[in-house]
């Protein structure tokens, strides 16, 4: 699905941490506030929500970026610390992509990790920020860990064997741990198979340069006790008061975030709407393509609405 009839398209390198940002945009400037998608992991990259970019049909421009040190915005080759993949790190990022390309006024759109990032940048206050889509993320990492830690626990007990003997002899990322992490992707992240083109392509970037979400998640989805970076603590529940912007919450039925970690986020953000799609897990975009563009256009243009 490319979903971009037509509409101008941009892409570019912006400099950034000794490195650089690659950015796509979609579509033409107008007066309606340019939509800006935040991509998971961290260090995935943004191709898998091509999808999105159907929303130029709304009349607006759509912007996505592969965040410092995944995708095209590899730090492969560049001489740097690890330890730079700090959230301030990417929060800087987000607001040097918003500067560099005019996105003065935004309703901004995250997936997973990225809506920890679009939550982070809607408690800074940034002025122009018209509203938050927030797809399948959590409020903490600690309640993430026991939910996804949950679903784990329901995998078929031979898939759990070799998980667990796979941390335990420090194999995580071999051949044997990707086939039985599969189950768990086939499960609550993707249930697609195969998976559409702009998935394939996300995934096979990802396996060709994964070190930065090796480093800050230990490489998995769920605890495996390897990762030990600021992103482990991070909790933004007692925060909730201070998001003041219309948001939508999106999330599938089998998804990873699961009705607990969304539900959180829902009791928490005053207003939010919460719309769970059965049909699909933690990709609600590629599992249920038509009825997400349609959801997060409705939602928009009410914002939009109720702004004039």
């Amino acid at each position: 699905m490319a979903g971009t009839g037509t509409y101008r398209i941009e892409e570019g390198l912006l400099p950034f941490a000794g490195g650089h940002t690659w950015y796509r945009t979609v579509g033409e400037a107008s007066d309606k506030p340019a939509i800006l998608l935040l991509h998971g992991g961290p260090g995935f990259n943004s191709e898998y929500l091509e999808p999105f970019e159907a929303l130029a049909s709304t009349g607006r421009r759509v912007v996505r970026y592969d965040q410092i040190g995944a995708g095209r915005s590899t730090m492969r080759g560049i001489e740097h610390d690890p330890a730079m993949f700090t959230i301030d790190l990417f929060r800087r990022e987000l607001m040097m992509v918003r500067a560099a390309l005019g996105l003065h006024e935004i309703h901004l759109v995250g997936q997973s990790w990225g809506c920890m990032l679009a939550l982070e940048h809607a408690l800074a206050q940034p002025d122009g920020l018209r509203s938050l889509v927030l797809e399948s993320g959590p409020a903490s990492i600690a309640e993430w860990n026991v939910e996804t830690d949950r679903l784990r626990s329901e995998l078929p007990a031979e898939v759990r064997s070799v998980l667990d003997d796979c941390q335990r002899s420090g194999t995580i990322g071999s051949e044997e741990w990707a086939r039985a992490y599969a189950e768990w992707e086939l499960r609550h992240v993707l249930r697609l198979d195969p998976p559409p083109p702009w998935e394939a392509r996300a995934a096979a970037m990802f396996d060709a340069d994964s070190v930065v979400y090796d480093f800050i998640t230990g490489g998995a989805e769920f605890s495996t006790g390897r990762a030990t970076t600021e992103f482990d603590d991070w909790d933004v529940r007692d925060r909730f008061g201070e998001i003041v912007v219309p948001t939508l919450l999106l999330s599938g039925r089998f998804d990873e975030a699961t009705p607990a970690v969304m539900g959180t986020l829902h009791r928490g953000i005053r207003g939010a709407e919460w719309q769970i799609l059965e049909e699909s897990s933690h990709s609600c975009h590629s599992e249920e393509t038509g009825r997400t563009i349609a959801l997060v256009a409705d939602f928009l243009a009410r914002v939009d609405t109720l702004a004039k």
